[in-house]
């Protein structure tokens, strides 16, 4: 699927197989800017023009050269040609390298831009656009917001009125350090919860935790919950355990639109 007209079908298929959506033009064939990893044939490094769609960690490398490894039999890419790269993280650290899953060409993409999930206009972009990478990035998102309403226990709009320090104190750095926020309830969408819910959510800032949802005081929102595992459960009835437990409250009516 090269330099060519794709319809919001293979988009959203293209968006669900990668991690990292550009705009790049070409600087180097058969290039690598990776240490220890050495170009061939299908290496090609590119400068990023403009990120379209990417997680937190990739969300900010517009302006950097990327080295993206080509799809095995693709169509060559020549010096300061411009695309739009659909790909996967190979490697970052001194070096960003990633493999192409598929692309398009930038008038495909218009004026418009998301990162890190969210969108945003370009200057000099018209509000409104019709941008089948957006439309496509979008429903991808609406889809896995309700595979996940489907996987916990409890959906509730709510605002946190309490936070205090619930589990054991902290052995090491990889220790969860659980926190308990005391929730009041304003809406039920899923479950059995009234008045005020205690939720445990780990506040440590290890690795493995880091991406958790942290609540503030009086933090309003969609709290997606999990039942907090049985050695846990006299701390408090529910967990947040996963990146997208929270959610701004107006994504409620895009679960509505999915007929939760």
């Amino acid at each position: 699927m090269n330099a060519v007209a794709m319809a919001d079908p293979e988009v959203l298929d293209l968006l669900r197989r990668s991690q990292f959506v550009f705009e790049g033009s070409v600087t180097g064939v058969e290039r690598s800017t990776v240490p220890d990893i050495a170009a061939d044939h299908d290496s090609v490094v590119l400068k990023v023009d403009r990120v379209l769609h990417s997680p937190a960690a990739l969300s900010k490398l517009t302006g950097s050269e990327v080295t993206v490894q080509l799809l095995p039999g693709s169509a060559r890419l020549g010096l300061n040609e411009t695309t739009v790269l659909f790909t996967t993280a190979v490697a970052f650290g001194q070096g960003i390298l990633v493999a192409e899953v598929g692309r398009t060409t930038p008038e495909i993409v218009g004026g418009m831009s998301m990162a890190a999930g969210a969108m945003a206009v370009l200057p000099g972009a018209r509000s409104g656009r019709a941008h089948p990478v957006l439309d496509a990035a979008h429903e991808l998102a609406d889809e896995q917001l309700r595979g996940h309403f489907d996987d916990v226990a409890a959906a509730i709009i709510g605002r946190v009125v309490s936070l205090q320090k619930a589990g054991p104190v902290v052995a090491n750095e990889h220790d969860a350090d659980w926190w308990k926020a005391t929730i009041k309830v304003d809406h039920v969408e899923k479950g059995t919860v009234a008045g005020r819910v205690g939720v445990l959510y780990p506040n440590s800032s290890d690795v493995q935790w880091a991406r958790v949802p942290k609540p503030r005081a009086g933090q309003e929102g969609l709290w997606l919950l999990h039942d907090t595992p049985p050695e846990r459960v006299d701390l408090a009835p529910y967990s947040l355990l996963d990146a997208d437990d929270w959610k701004p409250s107006d994504h409620l009516d895009r679960l509505a639109e999915g007929d939760h």
